[in-house]
């Protein structure tokens, strides 16, 4: 199996959602840094100056809006998409049977519905990439697609409808592309899980169950995306790949 070689994302074209803060910010940056032209999407309005100062373009965007393929695809002004990241997400922590329905509805329309319509709106442009053959989509998952973990199980269902499509969409679309790909992270600091991960009692706990003893960064779920979005993963489609130090096994 060959390396991914970085200068294979030069004068190619990618859409990040998320790419505001967290992993989807650390991918867009690393996308960008290996001369990528990246669209950052977020509705948080701080996404412009994270993109530019990467050299890139920001877009204030709600994932759940229904126009937003078409905002993507304005900016590609018929170009192919190459690459396509669905990093934006959000977390109810509740208990299932107490999460208010506008929360329910929420989760399900920018966990799963958004990557449904942004894959829908732009397959066209994936089908065409800038190479004249089909791109590459990543969607962020969570290892508690495969795991009931109680407080988030909401979270978890939404997200196990999100594994399922994946694997449908790669099996549907193997012969004309994109090829679609997850990765599921596990405990992960960023700014959506730096309040809950700090407290003592959970940070001890969760690093001493995790085999390799410590818990994620933005930067170690990058490595494993740029491989599965470059041609050294050619032959891999319909896969979540778990980044989580080995959390699952135990």
């Amino acid at each position: 199996m060959s390396e991914p070689s970085m200068s294979e994302f030069a004068s190619r074209t990618a859409a990040v959602t998320g790419a505001a803060s967290g992993i989807g910010r650390d991918i867009a940056q690393a996308l960008a840094a290996a001369g990528t032209d990246v669209l950052f999407v977020d509705r948080n309005p701080a996404v412009t100056e994270v993109a530019a100062t990467a050299g890139a373009t920001g877009l204030v965007a709600d994932v759940a809006a229904p126009d937003l393929a078409d905002q993507v695809l304005a900016w590609l002004d018929g170009r192919g998409l190459d690459h396509l990241v669905t990093a934006a997400g959000i977390q109810v922590r509740t208990a299932a049977v107490d999460i208010a329905e506008e929360d329910w509805t929420r989760l399900l329309d920018i966990n799963l519905s958004a990557f449904y319509r942004s894959v829908r709106g732009l397959l066209g442009a994936l089908q065409q990439g800038t190479r004249g053959r089909p791109g590459s989509v990543l969607a962020i998952s969570s290892m508690s697609a495969d795991r009931a973990v109680p407080g988030i199980v909401p979270y978890g269902a939404v997200k196990a409808g999100l594994s399922h499509l994946i694997r449908g969409l790669a099996a549907e679309l193997g012969r004309t592309g994109p090829r679609i790909n997850a990765i599921a992270p596990g405990y992960i600091v960023t700014e959506m899980t730096q309040e809950m991960l700090s407290l003592p009692e959970n940070h001890d706990r969760i690093v001493e169950r995790t085999p390799m003893g410590r818990l994620g960064d933005p930067a170690d779920v990058t490595g494993p995306a740029m491989f599965l979005l470059s041609d050294a993963a050619g032959f891999v489609t319909g896969h979540t790949l778990p980044v989580d130090g080995g959390y699952a096994l135990v």
